[in-house]
């Protein structure tokens, strides 16, 4: 019986060990497939954030934002990278692109908005017009019926009509909301290229190669007038804003003003030498504008015929003109790459719209007259300031030539059509605000304590307070005689204080720009200014190698800090207001008791000048940026160094601590920014791309972005970790001097030498991450273009075989 039991107990043991012996491989291989799908889901995210990467350096943002949706991952088991999330970021920060509309079989000649900007009608070589739903880029009705190429789509007054023009020589009037068509408009013997509403509604012109136009019932079709007497085919007409005439414009050279319910010329505007491709009327009437293959411009008396001025200056044939909606000025477009701005009165060139890299085939006012919209077949659509011609905002996505762009009503948004099969629309303004109104450099640029407005320094002798909502000037501080270097809020954001070139700094009241206080007594440019921590001083720094502490509520030096043997060019209170740190030429800062005037410390041990010195959070150090190359982190109790921060191969203008304390970000004539660790004086990161000096660099409040300000025209944001860049904040046309968050981080403003500073939103840099920031993206940024396409197949073999997959689920 022993041995019987023995044997029994031993082959229970054995079956135990097996039994473990399994469960211990399945353990092991069932961790082993985990490890290699999590490496291989972690290798295929790096491969899809690197084409996300290429994809954003080409200006395809709706590519990156999709390769990288997919470069997330979607669980423990299959994990995304960081580096997915921060092209994600980049992608939806850059991209302007509010809706792709995509459907078309062929390329879209036109797109325009509904009356109420809630719709969009596309017209294709497809043959078809659809109407699509902005808010969700989703299709609504196809207009079908037209047996070949339909030119153009507009909707009716009311939006309730769409009329087409088509090639096969009819144009159609249908019901938008479902598509059924309600007038047919035949008898024309050629092509149709356009077709437009009266004022009213109640009829509809149209354009042919049959060399005429003619004048429709919208609601019967029935032939109201025939406008004939062209020679050659007719490639426009338009009503006038009144509803009781028309203008054609005709490949005879010539372009006819004609009475719409008769059809009889009312006046015939010869003189190009070339075909007319466009002519429209003046807002008021009056007036007509044409555009001629003979590279001119013209601009009539509606009534007798006569040229009130010839717009010269194209080099090519110019394509398209329209009045600005004050019929004071005229925008044009031209084979000569370029779009201008002329005085409609005068035939004077008021700015050139230059930087596309192909044709101009359009060029279109906004509804407020303060931009221009061009499109190009260099595959770009670009917004222009129409008084200075400074791009505004850059429409990149499109894969092929765009043929045509407009404003919703309200100018917020343009619509383009293009060769590539889509529509697209966009965000016109991309929230920018633009401060406008200095007569000289903006040399510094502040957002208040609340966020809510901004106040800058000029070269033109003035600080001036904005509202950072809307971009209006609430007020100027005007009575410095020479140039203001810097301009503060106070903490409590009711006053600001100037430093300037004429040796004074200056209190005003911010809300209504009036001088509360002159603080004179420095005998050179005072050129930094700051208030205490509450606002019951003012601490001023001057060539005269002195600082300065001033009551703010009566103007009295209260101190006179005097060691330095320079000029001093910065100065700045401690947290707590219980110190203030210098920075000079002598090479030295220094770091003084704001209540007594005594140097505290003296920080010596850079080979040259000293441009600026700051504490940091707690008070307990201080980071100085030199001329010798280098900053440097010292013991503000005692002046012992603590680290040096060497590296840059320039001067070094800025260095700033991170919000913990633990970091500092300085900015080099090098053209690089770093990230240093404040106590061991390592790099973090290096941030590089700049193509000139770096003026001054800053963290976020939350520390993980930096921003930075360059000579090169550009500020950029960058992820303080790791040194990439997230986003480049372009359309200055000068150097940049100075760049800042907002106390809410959502928000950056420049500074230029282009006499204006800018409001950036930033808010998808510092979106939260993972799904959260995902499905913003989708909601947002993604509309319409959620689907992977065959051109993503052929960017990158990971997504082959995958073409109509939804990035962003079902």
């Amino acid at each position: 019986m022993s041995t019987k039991s023995e044997h029994g107990q031993g082959a229970q043991r054995r079956i135990q060990v097996l039994i473990g012996a399994i469960v211990f491989i399945l353990i092991v291989t069932a961790g082993w497939i985990i490890h290699q799908t999590r490496t291989v889901a972690r290798q295929t995210s790096l491969a899809l954030a690197s084409a996300a990467t290429t994809a954003n350096d080409a200006g395809n943002y709706d590519r990156a934002m999709r390769f990288a949706m997919l470069a997330l991952g979607n669980g423990w088991l299959s994990p995304g990278s960081a580096e997915a999330e921060l092209e994600l970021m980049r992608g939806a920060q850059a991209s302007v692109q509010i809706a792709l509309l995509g459907g078309h079989q062929n390329a879209v000649d036109s797109a325009v908005f509904s009356p109420d900007g809630k719709r969009v009608v596309t017209a294709s070589w497809d043959g078809t017009a659809r109407v699509w739903d902005l808010a969700t880029g989703k299709q609504i009705v196809q207009l079908s019926g037209h047996q070949n190429l339909v030119y153009s789509a507009a909707f009716s007054p009311d939006g309730q009509r769409v009329v087409t023009a088509s090639a096969d020589r009819t144009a159609r009037v249908w019901d938008a909301a479902t598509g059924n068509q309600i007038a047919q408009l035949s008898g024309h013997q050629d092509l149709v290229y356009s077709a437009a509403f009266s004022p009213h509604g109640r009829r509809v012109v149209t354009a042919s190669a049959d060399r005429t136009a003619r004048v429709w019932d919208a609601a019967t079709g029935k032939q109201i007038a025939q406008l004939s007497g062209h020679q050659k085919p007719v490639f426009s007409a338009a009503f006038s804003p009144d509803g009781r005439r028309v203008v054609t414009a005709s490949a005879d050279r010539t372009a006819r003003v004609w009475n719409a319910a008769t059809g009889h010329v009312i006046a015939q505007l010869t003189g190009h030498r070339e075909p007319v491709s466009s002519a429209v009327f003046s807002p008021d009437g009056r007036r007509v504008v044409t555009a001629s293959d003979d590279k001119t411009a013209r601009v009539w008396d509606a009534a007798t015929g006569q040229v009130i001025a010839q717009l010269i200056g194209h080099r090519g044939p110019v394509f398209s003109a329209a009045f600005s909606p004050d019929g004071q000025r005229v925008a044009t477009a031209s084979d000569d790459n370029t779009a201008r701005v002329w005085n409609a009165a005068t035939g004077q060139a008021i700015v050139q719209l230059t930087g596309h890299r192909g044709p101009v085939s359009a060029a279109a006012f906004s509804p407020d007259g303060q931009r221009v919209v061009t499109v190009s077949d260099d595959k770009t659509a670009r917004v222009w300031d129409a008084a200075t011609g400074q791009v505004i905002v850059q429409f990149t996505g499109h894969e092929g030539p765009v043929n045509s762009a407009a404003f919703s009503p309200d100018g917020e948004r343009v619509v383009t059509a293009s060769r590539d099969r889509t529509a697209r629309a966009w965000d016109a303004a991309m929230g920018i605000l633009l401060l406008r109104g200095h007569q000289g450099s903006v040399i510094s640029a502040a957002f208040s304590p609340d966020g809510q407005r901004v106040v800058t320094a000029s070269r033109d002798r003035t600080a001036r307070v904005w509202d950072a909502t809307t971009g209006k000037q609430i007020a100027q501080l005007s009575g410095h005689q020479d140039l203001v270097y810097s301009a503060a809020f106070s903490p409590d954001g009711r006053r600001a204080v100037t430093a300037s070139a004429d040796g004074t700094a200056r209190v005003w009241d911010a809300a209504t720009g009036k001088q509360i206080l002159l603080l004179s007594g420095h005998q050179g440019p005072v050129d930094s200014v700051a208030f205490s921590p509450d606002s019951q001083r003012v601490v001023t720094a001057s060539r005269d190698g002195t600082a300065r502490v001033w009551d703010a509520a009566t103007s009295k030096q209260i101190l006179l800090l005097s060691r330095h043997q320079g000029p001093v060019d910065s100065v700045a209170y401690s947290p707590d207001g219980q110190r203030v740190v210098t920075a000079s030429r002598d090479g030295t800062a220094r770091v003084w008791d704001a209540s007594t005037g005594k140097q505290i410390a003296q920080l010596s041990g850079h080979q040259d000048l000293v441009y600026c010195a700051a504490f940091s959070p707690d008070g307990r150090r201080a980071v100085t940026a030199s001329a010798d190359r280098t900053a440097r982190v010292w013991d503000a109790a005692t002046g012992k160094q603590i680290a040096q921060l060497g590296g840059h191969q320039g001067p070094v203008f800025s260095a700033a601590f991170s919000p913990d304390g633990q970091r500092v970000v300085t900015a080099s004539a090098d053209g690089t920014a770093r990230v240093w660790d404040a106590a061991t004086g390592e790099v973090i990161a290096k941030l590089t791309g700049h193509q000139g000096p770096v003026f001054s660099a800053a963290f976020s409040p939350d520390g993980q972005r930096v921003v930075t300000a360059s000579a090169d025209g550009t500020a950029r944001v960058w992820d303080a970790a790791t040194g990439e860049v997230i986003a480049k904040l372009t359309g200055h046309q000068g150097p940049v001097f100075s760049a800042t968050f907002s106390p809410d981080g959502q928000r950056v403003v420049t500074a230029s030498a282009d006499q204006t500073a800018r409001v950036w939103p930033i808010r998808w840099l510092m979106q939260k991450r993972g799904q959260s920031l995902a499905k913003a993206v989708c909601r947002e940024r993604l509309v319409g273009a959620n689907l992977l396409t065959t051109d993503d197949e052929a960017a990158l073999s990971l997504v082959r075989g995958r073409r109509g997959e939804n990035v962003c689920g079902s």
